[in-house]
């Protein structure tokens, strides 16, 4: 791919383009391109319909991640989502020393959830859950990934919770479920033992191996839950000096080790033919497809930029812009992404996409990062992770997203980016996702929730509007 390595003629031209605006010269005689009725600068445009596939991306480590959900729906597009989370239990700081008199009461479950995820209404239907004890323990020391799953061992109690659309009252509330008294005594067994199994989590969860929350039938929605209110109590009495009878509770939260799970079965669906193994797709149909948390991305090619640029030996680039759009409204249930991240990326379609690269700022290949200026600090356009990505804010209640590289295709042209340290700018492939931190696992909302779209690949485009020298 020819990168147009053209930088004194443009340079030249940059340079003296000033220069009209603060004389009365006729810009024709400083090199520009002028409409000769009435000698204003000819601006003209081009628009790229850009060649877009799709990707799954090899999943991430979900382990430790902020977010605990669980449930299932189904959507036309993207099949049967199913999600399920696994989690040791935490232990207090401090271990109550249990007296002769004590006894085992009951154990309960207390939960709160804070978002519902899907594709269908929500209202009048039940949340279904089961809450199991882990037939293994989650192994210190081992990754777990958001396509991983545990066995299970015993059930120790079932949850249904109403769902009620826009209902605050439900997400401020704590509810509260029992749990089989079997694994209650056993605690409490080890409690009152006093043996060492309270001392800290990993001897405790080797010992009890942890929970798991996954979805029974008739599910149509993932709820994340609340880790912050999330408790085991383990319910018990004790006889007090004065003979008489007292509750104690033992409350356990969620543990230091969680992962959890969230994978689509995509048969029967446009992307039927999606892995999650990095590589290009092509969907069943004339649409572009981008689900956050089961890591479907849309890849989009620049090569009609480049190939349009290799026509022309200058040009002032005014303005570009890419665009995403008409998105249509998801279905009632679910939403998109209020913003989009472009990431350039490899041939292997590498997640994230990095490389060495130099800290001069000074650099003509951090230019892209000027379109930003509010982040003050550039960095190079292919580093993802970063807030000065290519970013593609929504316009039109959403219809729309879209991105401004003016800067990008004017230092493109000159061969700002023919350097080994803009390995990925050169490749010219750029990577559309929702925004997320790549040092976080799995742990910012476009992982955890499962946000997505659909537009027709027609509608990802990229305009040019440039002037001329006529050199």
């Amino acid at each position: 791919m020819n990168l147009l390595v053209k930088k004194l003629k443009v340079v030249a031209v940059v340079l003296l383009a000033p220069l009209f605006f603060v004389s009365c010269e006729d810009p024709g005689k400083i090199g520009l391109d002028v409409d000769p009725k009435n000698g204003s600068i000819i601006t003209e445009y081009k628009e790229f319909v850009l060649p877009s596939t799709q990707v799954q991306f090899d999943p991430r480590s979900t382990l430790n991640s902020f977010s605990f959900q669980a449930g299932e729906y189904t959507d036309a597009d993207f099949g049967t989502i199913t999600s399920k989370s696994y989690s040791w239990l935490g232990l207090q700081t401090t271990t109550p020393t249990l007296s002769e008199t004590a006894a085992y009461v009951s154990t309960t479950l207390s939960i709160q959830f804070s978002s519902i995820y899907g594709s269908e209404g929500e209202n009048g239907r039940f949340g279904s859950f089961e809450i199991y004890q882990l037939a293994d323990p989650i192994v210190e020391g081992s990754d777990y990934t958001r396509l991983d799953e545990l066995a299970l061992g015993s059930l120790l109690g079932n949850i249904e919770i109403l769902i009620q659309e826009n209902d605050t009252l439900q997400t401020d509330s704590l509810f509260s479920f029992t749990l089989s008294d079997e694994f209650g005594q056993a605690m409490f067994d080890k409690l009152e033992a006093d043996d060492g199994t309270f001392d800290n989590d990993t001897i405790f969860n080797n010992l009890f191996k942890g929970i798991a929350v996954v979805p029974s039938g008739g599910n149509n929605k993932i709820l994340q839950f609340n880790p912050t209110t999330f408790s085991v109590k383990l319910n018990y009495s004790e006889v007090n000096s004065a003979g008489e009878i007292v509750d104690r509770t033992y409350s356990f939260n969620l543990g230091e080790m969680n992962f959890f799970h969230l994978d689509s079965d995509l048969s029967g669906t446009p992307l039927s033919n999606m892995l999650p193994d990095n590589q290009d797709r092509e969907p069943n149909d004339d649409y572009r497809y981008m689900q956050a948390g089961t890591m479907i991305a849309i890849k989009t090619d620049l090569d009609p930029l480049f190939m349009f640029l290799d026509t022309i030996d200058n040009i002032i680039v005014q303005k570009a812009h890419i665009t995403v759009g008409d998105i249509a409204s998801n279905r009632p249930g679910s939403s998109f992404p209020f913003s989009l991240n472009g990431f350039f990326t490899d041939d292997a379609n590498t997640w994230p996409a990095l490389a060495e690269i130099s800290t001069d700022t000074t650099s003509v290949f951090v230019t892209l990062q000027e379109e930003f200026t509010v982040f003050q600090t550039p960095t190079f356009p292919g580093y993802y992770g970063s807030p000065q990505d290519m970013f593609l804010y929504q316009l039109d209640s959403g219809s729309f997203n879209k991105a401004t590289i003016s800067n990008y295709a004017q230092n493109l042209h000159q061969g700002g980016y023919n350097t080994s340290e803009t390995p990925f700018e050169q490749n010219g492939e750029l990577i559309l996702f929702a925004p997320t931190n790549s040092a976080e696992p799995q742990s910012s909302p476009s992982h955890t929730v499962t946000n997505f779209f659909k537009v027709h690949k027609d509608s990802i485009r990229l305009k040019i509007y440039y002037s001329k020298p006529n050199l």
